[in-house]
């Protein structure tokens, strides 16, 4: 009877784990093989060991976008957290427009993000966009900010069209984790004279701790490998100001046709992601135990 269990087990997992090796493990083996190559993408090569991952931190440009993608990747996190809950919050009361302010909030991430580059470049235009506009009214005087053409402004910028692109499944997770605290404690909190700051902090925050880890996650996942809005909202520019690491690999891979480099590169930002998120798992793990022990 064991055994026929045993047989059961393998021939459900064996198609999953065919398709694992077959689409997924395998492919990640060759391409790094292939990184350790000089490869150019078609052709003969030859097997050069590690000179592709010596040479490509000698680059001044792929250290700046590194650089650069730990900037973004880390305040879209921390920004989209902060600002997902206080809204989850919000939207966890009585309102009666909550339904159609939890779908407003939800809508950008529904926006194809290319379509979106495109509206906010509209937008943020320094001559005629609608941003613009609304400031020199405030203002009274004509403001030309250049805020996706500007050296100093593209990154923030791009932050925060970050955020409002990826609040809406943040803002759900947050939502559902304070509905699932029990409101006896917060009753027992309010009657031992707990202010709501402090209710919140002492028995809200902990309760919601496996969301907050969740949530940095899917921030951190989403800031780090952050491609297709910088590229479509400014191609990495100004003089590279907002090329980020996948932008670079892209170019490596694509445009050098330098495929073994950009398969170096990729590698090296797959360790900088593994290690960012093990670091915010231990972080928030830690958060957890310790709130739960509390």
């Amino acid at each position: 009877m064991q055994k026929k269990y045993v047989m059961t087990g393998l021939l459900f997992v064996t198609p999953i784990t065919l398709i694992l090796l077959t689409f997924l493990l395998f492919p990640i083996a060759q391409s790094f093989y292939y990184s350790l190559t000089d490869w150019k993408g078609v052709g003969a090569y030859s097997f050069i060991g590690f000179k592709n991952y010596a040479d490509i931190f000698k680059e001044d440009v792929f250290v700046h976008s590194l650089w650069r993608t730990l900037a973004i990747g880390l305040s879209a996190a921390v920004l989209s957290n902060v600002l997902g809950l206080f809204f989850a919050v919000l939207l966890d009361q009585p309102l009666r427009t909550k339904k159609a302010l939890r779908a407003l909030y939800y809508i950008p991430n529904v926006i194809p993000i290319v379509v979106a580059a495109f509206v906010w470049r509209y937008i943020l235009d320094a001559n005629s966009g609608l941003a613009n506009q609304w400031l020199s009214a405030l203002a009274g005087r004509p403001v030309t900010t250049a805020w996706v053409d500007s050296p100093d402004y593209v990154v923030p910028t791009i932050v925060l069209i970050t955020v409002w692109q990826m609040m809406g499944p943040i803002i759900i997770i947050y939502l559902a984790a304070l509905q699932g605290v029990p409101g006896e404690l917060l009753e027992a909190g309010m009657l031992d004279g707990a202010s709501r700051p402090r209710r919140f902090v002492s028995i809200v925050l902990p309760m919601i701790a496996p969301g907050i880890t969740v949530n940095v996650l899917i921030g951190l996942a989403n800031g780090i490998r952050l491609f297709d809005l910088p590229f479509a909202l400014t191609g990495g520019g100004p003089a590279n100001a907002s090329e980020t690491l996948a932008i670079r690999i892209y170019r490596y891979a694509f445009q050098s046709s330098d495929m073994a480099y950009g398969m170096a590169a990729s590698f090296v930002m797959t360790m900088v992601v593994l290690v960012v998120t093990c670091f915010f798992v231990a972080l928030s793990r830690k958060y957890e135990q310790g709130a739960h022990g509390a």
